[in-house]
């Protein structure tokens, strides 16, 4: 490893390291965290010798270090990875989960160190991993050629990192013997939300949807009763999707249909609000104790596939903190204090008092243009829909 009198200058590529979680670690091994750390460090060091890296600083549990090449620096966050996660820890909770963030640019060291945005970029990008994760900028990316063999970097779209206005493409390093599967980077977007893009128009609803919108803003668990079919997911997303601003901490959408297992709807929960899994910490601890001081609405769609799990979950949410709302769809309710059961109303059929069709029709008529490839029904048609 290049020491800091050979620092690389030009286009240079800077990659931070640290331990995810490294404070709940070190409070659950106790005694046992510092060797668990100096062998952390020694693994980091080992992978990365053979590289051109220069190693700027290690602090705690940390590593910031700066490569010539970006091919360099990916190949060897690949393998300081792959050997991290192939090492013999003392157990499978004191693993240390690493994450990694690369970022390049024009950069010149002065006295031993660099000055630089380019810098402070490169830790952003860090932080917005998870452990065990390996992102890089649009830059590094686009400079990293060739990629280490079997390797490919999956595009996570934009994001906008803390400290920063504008908005960066993230990559994620994908290769065998790499976890693939991460919740969302934690970035500072403006809008912080997930709901699902929809891709057909919103007919109608507009009595139920201000009905819907005075429930949400008066109690804290709103339970949208309906039986399959009914609507229940789409109005709720669409209301939700009119109220985003109003929660600073964000508007996270989870669909409970695709949870298998009662103990998983916990997991998803914290996987669409980017959390891991602490050791020996149970998942439902680590969300309330994240949502206690934040100000967010969380969509629990389809909850009558886990009810009883589901009504836990909520239970302990509304419990940990003032400021955390739910708005959850069902087939039935919880019978939990405070709820609130809305049942949704079959599409009126009557025309509105304005003459206008009504909002069966309307819909009726608008998906029949759709699957005719945009052609208008005959006048017969829609006189016929009138009389229904």
């Amino acid at each position: 490893m290049s020491t800091p009198t050979d620092l690389p200058s030009g286009l240079v590529t800077f990659v931070f390291t640290d331990i995810e979680g490294s404070t709940r670690l070190a409070q659950l091994l106790g005694p046992g965290y510092r060797p668990v750390l100096r062998e952390h460090r020694r693994l980091l060091r080992r992978t990365l010798a053979s590289t051109e890296g220069a190693e700027l600083l290690t602090e705690g549990d940390s590593f910031f270090i700066a490569f010539s090449d970006a091919a360099a620096a990916l190949t060897a966050c690949l393998t300081a990875q792959l050997a991290l996660t192939g090492h013999d820890w003392p157990s499978p909770e004191s693993a240390p989960r690493v994450r990694m963030g690369l970022h390049t640019g024009y950069a010149e060291p002065r006295d031993g160190e660099y000055a630089s945005p380019e810098v402070h970029r490169a830790a952003r990008v860090a932080a917005a991993a998870h452990g065990g994760q390996v992102l890089c900028s649009a830059a590094t990316a686009r400079h990293a050629d060739p990629l280490p063999v079997g390797a490919s970097l999956l595009d996570l779209g934009l994001h906008r990192l803390r400290g920063f206005d504008d908005r960066e493409r993230l990559f994620q390093l994908v290769a065998p013997g790499l976890e693939r599967q991460f919740p969302r980077p934690r970035t500072a977007d403006a809008v912080a939300h997930n709901l699902p893009t929809q891709v057909t128009t919103f007919i109608g609803r507009q009595a139920e949807r201000a009905e819907l919108d005075r429930l949400m803003r008066q109690h804290r668990l709103v339970t949208v009763l309906g039986a399959g079919g009914a609507g229940k997911t789409r109005l709720a997303v669409e209301l939700a999707a009119c109220v985003v601003e109003s929660y600073p901490d964000g508007l996270w959408f989870v669909d409970i249909a695709t949870v298998t297992d009662p103990g998983l709807v916990a997991f998803a929960v914290a996987a669409v609000l980017g959390l891991r899994p602490e050791p020996g910490r149970p998942m439902v601890d680590t969300l309330v104790e994240y949502a206690t001081d934040r100000r967010m609405l969380i969509v629990l769609d389809t909850c009558d596939a886990q009810p009883a799990a589901s009504a836990e979950l909520i239970s302990r949410l509304l419990a940990g903190g003032g400021g955390v709302r739910v708005l959850a769809t069902s087939r039935e309710s919880f019978g939990l204090p405070g709820e609130v059961v809305w049942r949704i109303p079959p599409l009126s059929v009557d025309p509105r008092p304005d003459g206008a069709q009504s909002d069966a029709v309307a819909l009726l008529l608008d998906r029949t243009v759709a699957a005719r490839g945009g052609r208008q029904p005959h006048p017969a048609e829609e006189a016929d829909l009138w009389r229904v």
